[in-house]
């Protein structure tokens, strides 16, 4: 019982600072400003739904596959590479990422906004590095079910918040602060977990 909890806690926790003031939270802000919450929200959490089933599967599969320290070695070093992805991101050029995020929201941005958020959803996290976190937490703790509700749960908050802010305020986040924040909890999640191999 602890253990499900604890790879709860830390999908939740881990997969929540990661999407804060991602690219994919800033496209669902851009296109909640001019669909509201509702539909944007609703494309979102389905194509977050799907893809974490799939990173968790892969996950699960990994731990039959490769024996269990060196595994849990290599959740470390992914949880630390992806760190230093974020914290490279946010010191990257900023404008220019925006301008790009923005022009995909855009060109996504008529007809059916539920279908077009999900598509767009699905387009920008597939292989990033929330997915490949869930996985590594999915391999690690050997519990899909709580490393799939944890992680959804964290992406459908964020997206809820991305599309409410989106609809109300209609301005940008801080997003460079936020980056910095993801990626030093992402490297001290890959450390600790390293630790504990020791």
């Amino acid at each position: 019982m602890p253990m499900m909890w604890e790879a709860f806690f830390y999908s939740f926790g881990s997969i929540f600072a990661a999407e804060f003031g991602d690219k994919t939270q800033l496209a669902i802000f851009l296109l909640a400003c001019r669909y509201g919450t509702g539909r944007v929200f609703a494309g979102a959490a389905a194509a977050f739904t799907l893809l974490n089933a799939l990173a968790v599967g892969v996950g699960a599969i990994a731990l039959r596959l490769i024996p269990e320290v060196p595994l849990k070695i290599a959740v470390s070093a992914i949880f630390f590479l992806l760190g230093l992805l974020s914290l490279k991101e946010a010191f990257s050029r900023e404008e220019e990422e925006d301008e790009l995020e923005e022009r995909a929201a855009r060109s996504l941005g008529s007809g059916r906004p539920v279908l077009q958020v999900f598509l767009l959803v699905s387009l920008m996290e597939l292989g990033d590095k929330t997915q490949l976190a869930l996985a590594g937490l999915s391999a690690r703790y050997s519990q899909p079910i709580p490393v799939f509700i944890g992680g959804t749960a964290a992406l459908w908050i964020t997206s809820f918040l991305g599309a409410f802010l989106g609809e109300k305020i209609g301005h940008s986040l801080p997003r460079k602060a936020l980056k910095v924040a993801s990626g030093m909890l992402f490297m001290a999640f890959g450390l600790f977990f390293l630790l504990v191999q020791l």
